[in-house]
């Protein structure tokens, strides 16, 4: 970001050097007023870019340390999950692993309402099953296998 103002500060200097070096050599008072308020409009310009800049990096540096903020809520949760489930049994573990996968069931690409009921139109039927894992490194990888659905 630092590297980005400085560049537009160098090329808003040079822009104005080039500016007042054009309206020194011009003679006629005419074009030297017109070119006078053309540089101003580009000072005006000029000083809002900077402006909406300092925002836009005040607005990241913001969500930054927000997104720092929530990944040590999460890594602290997951934390304590892990040993919460120390001390399961099998049966605990199983159930456990088991909800750490989403399904979605779909038929030709819509999915399945909450009561169950989905009308199609008669002819060739897509039936996708997905399966999405929570994404939590929590359980060791031969929980995560027997949580899942598997076979046939």
């Amino acid at each position: 970001m630092k590297g980005i103002r400085i560049s537009k500060v160098t090329i808003l200097s040079l822009l104005f050097l080039l500016t007042s070096t054009l309206l020194l050599g011009c003679k006629n008072s005419d074009d030297l007023h017109v070119k006078q308020s053309s540089a101003e409009g580009v000072e005006t310009d000029a000083e809002k870019s900077e402006q909406d800049i300092s925002e836009l990096t005040n607005q990241i540096e913001s969500l930054q340390t927000q997104t720092e903020s929530l990944n040590q809520q999460n890594q602290y949760l997951v934390d304590v999950i892990k040993r919460i489930v120390e001390d399961f049994s099998d049966e605990e573990m199983l159930e456990f692993a088991r909800s750490q996968f989403i399904y979605d069931l779909q038929i030709n690409g819509k999915t399945i309402p909450e009561n169950g009921e989905l009308a199609i139109s008669s002819g060739n039927v897509e039936i996708l099953l997905s399966q999405r894992s929570m994404g939590y490194d929590i359980l060791q990888p031969d929980w995560l296998e027997k949580g899942k659905i598997s076979g046939d």
